[in-house]
């Protein structure tokens, strides 16, 4: 098996090049659920929200003041939209659904953002830096992740170093202003209960070649450790409410004690070449197939040492013995149909499927174990972190009738064609 490293050297090499030239896209491309088998598929709703709606816009003064509407959408395995809410326009925006039917998302000018079902607000909270992610704890609390710049103290203990990428050469040093990464417990009074901040942990002159600028470790995502089977025989560092921390400009995971505020483990994996730019890890609920195993979404940006650039992997991997458990991938020319630069996230599903995210297109698809797709999304302007949720999560779901489920049969891509004009004008 295939076991993590403790550390990994991170560098560019030329072979990174093509992650940045554009791949021929269709002119027309299918949108909508393009593949559903239901009695094979976990049937849920899908939390979704377009990539980035202000960016995309045509005028730079619209996207600069970040006025153009949004909305976030709860969708059936068919496509059909069930709810929407009409939200705070922001790139990059996270958003989480609550039991209660209340949804909190990520807004503009650091502002996190609860609105009930009704979409008005009933919640906000201002002031913490530049938010990444967003965890509502089991105690209400709200858990983030915010990116400020470090103190000067720290900033001070930052050695010079010359960097060359593909695009030129640079220094990253104590002249540049770095970025640290910091968490914040916020209560519902808005109060700060509990906080954390990396540059008193964490090595401030490991960094990688290929992002030399400020943002250090970016560390885009985090998530508080389930009940798990480690934790029962013993193994401390898998306390539940421990927080997995991952540092995508590293390629490196963290576990964090909540209490003492220690790092009590990190890992990478090696994977035909190890760990490259990833997202949204997290541990494995109990009762669902690989229980206590940590799952993530490998994007495969700046690589090192992999055979395939531009290939992304979902890695799942056993955080004691370090062996890689199963992994996600696609062969041969169908490698350019799963890759996502930026963003992507994972989840394991009851029945042993395992939801993907492929943010960047905005494909999101379920495989079964043996890796094949029994459901498949496409949101043409992409997506930004969507989330499975179940059919009875909120009271306002229930109330709900269960939607239909409907098979889609995708047509046979290696026989389907477009006939030349002239032809089919004849038939």
């Amino acid at each position: 098996m295939k076991r993590i490293l403790p550390r990994i050297a991170t560098g560019v090499l030329l072979v990174a090049l093509p992650v940045f030239l554009a791949f021929p896209a269709p002119t027309v491309f299918p949108t909508g659920t393009t593949i559903y088998y239901p009695d094979q598929a976990h049937g849920s709703y899908i939390l979704v929200s377009d990539h980035n709606n202000v960016g995309n816009h045509p005028q730079a003064a619209v996207r600069a003041q970040g006025v153009v509407p949004d909305d976030v959408r709860l969708i059936d395995m068919n496509g059909n939209v069930v709810h929407a809410w009409r939200v705070e326009p922001y790139f990059n925006k996270r958003s989480r659904l609550l039991p209660n039917g209340n949804l909190v998302t990520v807004g503009n000018n650091r502002r996190i953002v609860e609105y009930d079902w009704d979409g008005n607000i009933v919640w906000t909270h201002e002031g913490i830096g530049s938010v990444n992610d967003m965890r509502v704890l089991a105690n209400g609390n709200r858990l983030l992740v915010a990116h400020d710049p470090m103190p000067a103290e720290f900033q001070q203990q930052v050695i010079d170093q010359a960097a060359t990428q593909w695009w030129g050469a640079r220094n990253r040093g104590s002249e540049e202003a770095q970025q640290s990464a910091d968490l914040y417990e916020v209560n519902a009074e808005g109060e700060v209960v509990w906080e954390w901040h990396a540059y008193n942990h964490l090595d401030l002159n490991r960094w990688s070649p290929a992002t030399p600028e400020g943002d250090w470790l970016h560390v885009n995502s985090m998530a508080p450790i389930p009940e798990n089977k480690w934790y029962d025989a013993g193994d401390e560092r898998f306390k539940p409410g421990n927080i997995l921390l991952n540092a995508r400009n590293i390629n490196t995971m963290y576990i964090i004690d909540k209490n003492s505020k220690q790092v009590v483990w990190e890992g990478t994996h090696n994977y035909n070449g190890g760990m490259s730019h990833s997202h949204e890890p997290e541990m494995i609920e109990k009762g669902r197939p690989g229980a206590g195993n940590i799952i993530l979404f490998d994007n495969g940006l700046f690589t090192t040492n992999r055979v395939h650039t531009g290939q992304t992997y979902i890695v799942e991997l056993n955080p004691v013995t370090w062996d890689v458990v199963w992994v996600y991938e696609t062969e041969g020319y169908a490698n350019i149909k799963f890759f996502s630069k930026t963003m992507g996230s994972q989840k394991r599903l009851p029945n042993g499927n395992t939801f993907i995210a492929e943010d960047n297109t905005g494909r999101l698809f379920q495989v079964k174990p043996d890796k094949s797709i029994v459901w498949e999304y496409v949101n043409r302007g992409g997506t930004t972190r969507p989330s499975v949720v179940p059919y009875d999560f909120t009271p306002q779901l229930r109330a709900m009738d269960r939607p239909q489920e409907l098979a889609v049969t995708p047509p046979n891509n290696l026989e389907w064609q477009i006939q030349p004009d002239i032809y089919r004008d004849a038939n």
